[in-house]
Formats: C-alpha cells, structure tokens, sequence
C-alpha cells in the first residue's frame, strides 16, 4: 500500500507545472524506455515453478532540480506470441501480455567535474497475464496464468564522465522483490486445476550503464545483474534502454 501510494505521489508532483521549488528551477523531460529481465531458470517454492521474467515499452517522465534530485514515474506495455508455463505437471504454451508501471527517485552528488556518486530507489510493477494450451496426460487443456512481480531497488553507483556526452555507471545495493502466480484452467473440457505460486525475498544486485548519443540522440543503456534466493537460487540478468524523446523530435 505504502509504495503505490508513493508511486501515485510521484505521477502527482510530475503533473505539476514548472514552478521554482525553494528557488531550484524543475526541469522535466521524457524517454522513450524498453527493458527485459529474465532469470536464468524457474524460480521453485513448495516444489512448484514459476517462471521469473518481464519486460516491454513505454515512456518515463522525469522531474528534475539541481539541489534536490529527480523524481521520475513510467508506464508501459509488453506482449509475446509464444510464452510456456508448467500447468499439472506439463508444459504448455501461448500468448502473454503485461503491464506496468513504476517510480523512483535519484540524487547525484558531484565530487569533481568527472566523478559522481548516485543514490536510487527505484520500484517497478508488472501485471502479466497469458492465455495457454496444450496437452496433458493426452488430454487437451487450456488455462489462463496471471502473475504479480513486484520489484524495488536500493543502489549506490559511481559515475564518470569521459566527456560532456559519454558517461559510464556501476552501481551496486539490495533488491527487495515478490512473485505472485496463478494459473486456472479445465483438462480435456471437464476437470478443472488450480496451481499457485507465491514468493518473496530480498537480495543483492549490481548494475553497469552506459550514457551517449546517437545522431546527437541522448541514449542510455543499463544491464543489471541480480541474485534471487527461494527453494533454489537463480541469476536474474536484465536489459534496459532509455532514448530521450525530446532529441528524436528536435
């Protein structure tokens, strides 16, 4: 409740106009944004799977001072023909799509005109949903599978700056993060399964980006590597790309 409060905070402050806060001018700004993450096998609880991936498109709305951070707010959508899912001991496999939406807040403290250190949290939600089918023990079966993944991140980070326009950040903190997973459906038209998958945890996480520009394009490029620990233990590896939309337009 606490952190969708804070996100609904944070598209409230961005909606505002640009007014002097305390004498520090806001400056806002938008990104077009794609991400994925993916772990590297089937997050297990109670010898049930789940698998822990998500990713999509969609914009990010910044807000910006030079002495109290940024505030920032995104949404986005996400769609795959082909997904596959465990359901009553087969794997089946079909449609999915998602959603979702985020805030965070991110403060740079300067230590000469090259080195930074930036502190973020950053909270993500997707709601994703996908529509299966297949067989099982020779029998036709469809289900629908809906899934909460909840993440938020904790990092401090070191950026240097080469020049005015190419940058390079590593960073490194905590993730706190929770799954939940539900899928419902009927095998060979007449008997009805349930199976739910439900998990949390918090664990380490490092990062590595890249700021430049393409065609005087800003561009950002992050890969982020992280360790989750449930029944079994699993990498998470995660791609995310930034392209500021006020240089595509200029």
């Amino acid at each position: 409740m606490g952190t969708r409060f804070f996100v609904g905070l944070t598209f409230a402050l961005l909606a505002l106009p640009s007014i002097a806060v305390a004498e520090s001018q806001i400056d806002y700004s938008a990104e077009l944004i794609a991400s994925y993450s993916e772990a590297d096998k089937r997050i297990k609880v109670d010898d049930r799977f789940a698998s822990f991936r998500a990713g999509g498109a969609g914009l990010r709305a910044e807000a910006e001072t030079d002495k109290f951070g940024m505030l920032y707010g995104s949404l986005g959508y996400g769609y795959s023909p082909k997904e596959t899912a465990s359901y009553s001991g087969s794997s089946l496999s079909g449609p999915a799509s998602s959603f979702f939406f985020g805030a965070g807040y991110r403060y740079d403290y300067d230590l000469n005109h090259r080195y930074k250190l930036r502190l973020t949290t950053d909270y993500i939600s997707h709601d994703i949903s996908a529509d299966i089918s297949g067989d099982v023990r020779g029998l036709p079966a469809i289900a629908t599978v809906t899934s909460e993944m909840n993440l938020f991140d904790t990092t401090l980070a070191l950026r240097y700056s080469f020049s005015r326009d190419i940058h390079v950040t590593i960073g490194t903190g905590m993730r706190k993060w929770d799954l939940q997973a539900l899928a419902e459906g009927t095998i060979g038209g007449v008997i009805g399964a349930t199976s739910e998958v439900s998990a949390e945890g918090k664990d380490p996480i490092s990062y590595i980006g890249a700021e430049f520009k393409v065609k005087n394009v800003p561009v950002k490029v992050f890969y982020r590597r992280s360790q989750l620990q449930a029944d079994n233990s699993l990498v998470v590896h995660g791609l995310d790309f930034h392209i500021l939309l006020s240089g595509l337009l200029d």
